[in-house]
């Protein structure tokens, strides 16, 4: 134990070090002073910076891999930069979401080179060529993250045996997190004019008197224009309520969370507030203390929604899973069901979201680099469940169904 408590203050230490300089090391060195370990592990520091023979430039990456959880990551200012981009709204890339693990694409986002070249989820990427050179498999998806701003890639994407082509360009664009569908068509927000406008993208449409169907991508979006979550969400809402809706399909599959401030604005328009402060998360650190997150706002009454089905599944995490648990535990009108798509585990079928009950904080240093590491396990506001690990399965409320021999989305439009 005592070498292992080492091991990871000597690596915490040296991604600090390598990545902050030293304006960094004098603010803190008044913490570091405090502990004999610590003296120790800038002793073996210096003979690693000045003598090791395997000494690696990728030493930052491997230390985070080595002594951090899967949820927790060191950012080069680069790659903070992108991170914080795609928060405000704005992605730079080619607009492709995998299964993990996997070249199945299960999004293609809209306004991106992609979705603009016609490539549709559903597809495997098999290859992808750049300046005449053609990489396939997992190297394809390889050549994708590391395109350069303005260079152009041709993919392949199969299609349940028919290959198509797509020449794409790697640039930037505003991210649209909210589809609605209707009885009329499907809307979504595209980018114009520096803006985020909601308009009609297909003549896709959903069935059932009084039925809205709204897909929220990403808690992500903080930006407080048309490029965040909130105000797409608001327009969404609006929108469904202009319609005369009154049952609404909330579909959260393969939504992977985001920013708590966004999710406490998105509960209000979702849960009714009962109190002048209603608890929607908690969260516990290492030591004990614990936070309350409090919904921003009462709005839910302005949309006038009386019924709410939830989709999800394997990929529905972290936020999306907090907000489950917030509808769930205040459903005091039995208004809210969720039904969770099946997938295929060693053979068998499984019904359950992801799993991920624990929160992150991202530690900025002055040079544009930061580290998130997870800091707090989170809970249920009422109930005081914890899903890390187990995820929302019919075990969490009778309230949660499996689509067994259909989709989530088909099952919803049958008994809502």
């Amino acid at each position: 134990m005592k070498n292992k408590n080492l091991k990871r203050v000597f690596t915490t230490l040296l991604v600090l070090v390598l990545t902050a300089g030293v304006y960094f090391l004098g603010f803190f060195s008044y913490r570091w002073t405090r502990s004999s370990v610590v003296k120790d592990v800038l002793k073996i520091l210096e003979i690693y910076e000045k003598h090791y023979y395997f000494k690696s430039d990728e030493v930052v990456d491997e230390i985070a891999d080595a002594i951090f959880d899967d949820y927790s990551t060191y950012y080069t200012a680069p790659e903070y930069a992108q991170i914080t981009s795609k928060n405000n709204g704005k992605n730079f890339g080619v607009g492709l979401s995998f299964y993990t693990g996997t070249l199945d694409i299960y999004n293609v986002d809209v306004n991106s080179p992609c979705y603009k070249a016609g490539v549709k989820a559903g597809g495997t990427l098999v290859s992808a060529t750049k300046g005449g050179v053609l990489t396939n498999g997992f190297e394809a998806k390889e050549t994708l993250e590391n395109l350069s701003e303005g260079e152009e890639v041709s993919i392949g994407i199969d299609y349940g045996g028919n290959v198509e082509t797509y020449n794409v360009l790697k640039s930037r664009y505003g991210l649209s997190y909210v589809t609605y569908m209707n009885s009329i068509g499907a809307y979504v927000f595209h980018e114009k004019d520096n803006s985020m406008q909601f308009e009609k993208d297909s003549n896709a449409v959903i069935s059932g008197e009084g039925v809205g169907y709204i897909k929220l991508n990403s808690f992500s979006g903080k930006a407080d224009n048309s490029y965040g979550v909130v105000y797409q969400m608001k327009t969404a809402l609006e929108k469904f309520k202009q319609d005369g809706n009154k049952k609404l399909i909330l579909d959260l599959r393969n939504n992977g969370g985001g920013d708590m401030e966004v999710v406490s604005s998105v509960s209000s328009m979702l849960i009714k507030k009962r109190q002048s402060k209603q608890c929607f998360a908690i969260s516990e650190d290492r030591d004990g203390n614990k936070k309350y997150y409090y919904l921003n706002g009462n709005i839910s009454d302005d949309y006038g929604i009386e019924k709410i089905i939830i989709l999800a599944n394997i990929n529905t995490a972290s936020a999306s899973e907090m907000l489950i648990g917030a509808m769930l535990d205040y459903d005091d009108n039995n208004a809210v069901q969720v039904i969770i798509d099946g997938y295929n585990r060693n053979g068998e079928t499984v019904y359950k979201t992801y799993g991920k009950g624990i929160l992150q904080t991202t530690y900025k240093y002055p040079d544009g680099s930061a580290v998130k590491v997870t800091t707090a396990k989170v809970f249920w506001p009422k109930s005081n469940v914890s899903i890390h690990g187990v995820g929302v399965t019919e075990a969490a409320s009778n309230k949660v169904v499996k689509a067994v021999d259909k989709t989530a989305y088909s099952l919803a439009l049958e008994i809502i």
